[in-house]
């Protein structure tokens, strides 16, 4: 056959499979997928006798949060008990491939629901953290419950105050100002996450605004409710300051009048310096445990963010927000604060310890730091004569 004649042959196969792309209802038969209406009956029975481990949370706790969620979600498409129920997995650690094989929806469908059931959580004034440090009233609520919890000298503490990074995948350049700002000195690129805890473990505020190489001092400081803390002239720190309140913090954050931090090196020998940092440590934990609650709940944590970067702190503000919504649940059925422990095997989970300095670097000077409130702390142990457990009373 002569070139030609093969060049005519080949624009004829192209023209027909042309014709068979273009027009795929004539030249062959049509494939139709049926649209599956999936029915609450239906996760609950994929899921079966482990519904409650997959939606972490029981299932009276889980139609309680449908009721709340349900004015905000759509009304139409997916019910609204199936849109939570995808939300939850995702949120609990589930892959979306799982989910799409599980309940038999199209991964639009999950991630669909995910920002529905996200925004809806977001938006409910009832899941709302509600911190009102504003109140002597729920400043001595506040500082109460951390003197009965702990049998704690100091009945002056009204939060548990700290950090943690969040991991997250790489941000793109076209995303944020500067990629190398989100890389902290964990070796992970991570949106550092500052929040407040009260004595049963709830979150009572939260600011996720901040990159991860940002110190928490900085972070915090970079806050709203951070700027009025740290400005003495403002009507809370006032009040504070006069009432002699104040929120337990680590050493990442400077010493004043209304945040009570350690004294640096462990007291450097001094035995009620020493005593203050134990005492002060006990409530102190209570932020670090509540840390540990949220990531060992929400599996989401357990591996980098690979949501749109933009959505990424609406994600973290909603677990923190379910995490008071499963509190307040577990707490009334007095179940225990992580049931869900065996989950967690071969997760890779990172505390916010940015805040140490190495040995090259250059650290803050805190024993050039002044607080009134730490010495005054610090005298009430002494008055009281309490020492570290397994120290030797002075003679």
């Amino acid at each position: 056959m002569d070139p030609s004649s093969l060049l005519r042959c080949g624009q004829f196969v192209t023209t027909v499979a042309g014709a068979v792309y273009s027009q795929r209802g004539i030249l062959s038969t049509p494939t139709y997928h049926p649209r599956r209406h999936v029915s609450f009956a239906d996760v609950q029975a994929s899921y079966g006798p482990n519904f409650d481990r997959a939606m972490r949370m029981s299932a009276d706790a889980f139609q309680d949060l449908v009721d709340r969620l349900r004015p905000r979600l759509p009304r139409r498409g997916v019910p609204p008990e199936v849109r939570t129920a995808i939300a939850l997995r995702y949120l609990g650690g589930g892959s979306y491939l799982d989910i799409c094989a599980t309940l038999g929806v199209h991964t639009c469908t999950v991630y669909r629901a995910l920002w529905d059931v996200i925004d809806a959580v977001n938006s409910t004034p009832l899941l709302d953290l509600d911190f009102q440090l504003s109140s002597s009233s729920r400043r001595l609520a506040y500082a109460s419950g951390f003197q009965s919890r702990r049998n704690s000298p100091f009945g002056n503490v009204c939060g548990a105050l700290d950090g943690i990074a969040v991991e997250q995948e790489q941000p793109l350049a076209s995303d944020v100002p500067c990629v190398a700002d989100y890389y902290s000195r964990k070796g992970f690129y991570a949106l550092n996450t500052q929040a407040i805890c009260d004595s049963e473990y709830k979150f009572r505020w939260m600011a996720c605004t901040s990159p991860g190489a940002t110190h928490d001092s900085t972070a915090f400081s970079g806050t709203s409710l951070g700027r009025q803390l740290s400005d003495r002239g403002s009507v809370l720190a006032l009040d504070m300051t006069r009432d002699g309140h104040c929120i337990a913090a680590d050493e990442a954050y400077a010493a004043s009048d209304v945040l009570a931090v350690p004294w640096p090196g462990g007291g450097r020998g001094d035995r009620w310096r020493d005593a203050y940092n134990f005492y002060l440590s006990s409530l102190r934990i209570h932020i670090e445990q509540a840390f540990g609650m949220l990531l060992w709940r929400w599996g989401v944590f357990w591996r980098p963010l690979r949501v749109p970067f933009a959505k990424r702190p609406s994600l973290i503000r909603a677990c923190f927000r379910l995490h008071n919504f499963c509190r307040s649940h577990s707490v009334a059925a007095a179940a225990v604060g992580a049931p869900f422990g065996n989950d967690r095997v071969g997760a890779d989970v990172s505390f916010a310890r940015n805040d140490d300095v190495s040995a090259c670097q250059r650290g803050r000077r805190r024993d050039c730091e002044r607080s009134d409130l730490r010495v005054r702390m610090t005298n009430h142990v002494e008055e009281r004569g309490l020492l570290r457990p397994g120290v030797a009373p002075m003679f």
